[in-house]
């Protein structure tokens, strides 16, 4: 008998057509006996990748890069199997909006943080929910948009997605970027403002992709096909108060414990500006050319590295 494929996953929207795929039955239905173990981290996840606790994971293209060429510790035998998600990801921040409005690149932007970060009343504290992420990529490029410099005009802290619901509540925090649903549960609270996101820095970026180990390629084809079936349901319409519904039990009853309400306004592009769109399908060397091209500036990676890896 072939044992159960353990998939790591995170509290997130965009975790949702590896749920459907298993909740629904449509890894069944492709002979596929899934195990979904929800991380507390990306690190944690990371690490699964790495130590071989983990047979695939739903991960941005980032730490996935990272996890590959070794930065966990160990090198990972990783593959892209398909794209699950673009977009989603919002930028929020605490107290009152100067704007009334999201923050428009250049002079107008800036002097719309400085006047915020004025009612703060010091270096601003920014989370991101991994050093290696889209979200880290997506505040570097807003806060260049309007001439702040991230290493000093701003505090840099790391925290899992869930955990900034409270540290926004408990001012742990002065703001972030993060995923659906998270930042548009922080605004729906009344515990932030949106500033931008992915469609105000990098509009349809690619987000969350599923990636393999190869230890699992023979069953490579019969995951992406029930994925795209998964993907299939979550983008439809008609489905979209049931699938938040779903996201929204307790892991014990096959959901996430996702906010219902501001899980189904990431759903719908007419609800909020920062929509996740599923997708599934290949990633193109074009999803991954900004994301590597920032890495390298960043100093994660090197040209020969990036060439190693082909993206």
């Amino acid at each position: 008998m072939t044992r159960a494929l353990r998939i790591g996953l995170l509290r997130l929207t965009d975790s949702a057509p590896v749920v459907i795929a298993r909740n629904h039955g449509l890894f069944a239905r492709h002979d596929i006996a899934p195990e979904i173990v929800l991380s507390p981290s990306w690190s944690n996840i990371a690490d699964g990748l790495a130590w071989k606790t983990l047979d695939a994971a739903v991960i941005f293209p980032p730490l996935a890069i990272m996890t590959a060429l070794g930065r966990r510790g160990h090198a990972a035998s990783l593959r892209p199997l398909c794209t699950l998600s673009r977009g989603g990801n919002t930028l929020v921040l605490r107290g009152t909006n100067p704007l009334a409005t999201p923050w428009p690149a250049g002079a107008e932007g800036r002097q719309a943080f400085d006047r915020w970060q004025q009612s703060i009343g010091r270096r601003p504290r920014l989370a991101v929910v991994h050093m290696y992420s889209t979200h880290l990529l997506i505040l570097r490029r807003f806060l260049g948009q309007i001439g702040v410099e991230m290493d000093s005009g701003i505090e840099l802290v790391v925290m899992p997605p869930a955990d900034m619901i409270s540290a926004l509540a408990d001012r742990a925090i002065d703001g972030g970027c993060v995923g659906p649903s998270w930042g548009t549960e922080a605004c729906l609270r009344g515990l932030g403002f949106l500033v931008g996101g992915s469609s105000t820095v990098m509009p349809f970026h690619l987000e969350k992709l599923l990636v393999i180990s190869d230890r699992i390629a023979d069953r490579a084809d019969r995951v992406k096909a029930a994925l795209r079936d998964a993907v299939a349901y979550c983008r439809a319409p008609d489905n979209r108060h049931a699938l938040a519904q779903e996201l929204a039990q307790p892991p014990e009853k096959g959901g996430l414990a996702l906010p219902a309400r501001a899980t189904l306004a990431t759903l719908d592009e007419n609800t909020t500006p920062e929509p996740v769109t599923f997708v599934a399908k290949e990633a193109t060397h074009p999803d991954f050319a900004w994301i590597t091209q920032d890495m390298l500036d960043l100093g994660w990676i090197d040209e020969d590295e990036r060439q190693i890896l082909g993206v």
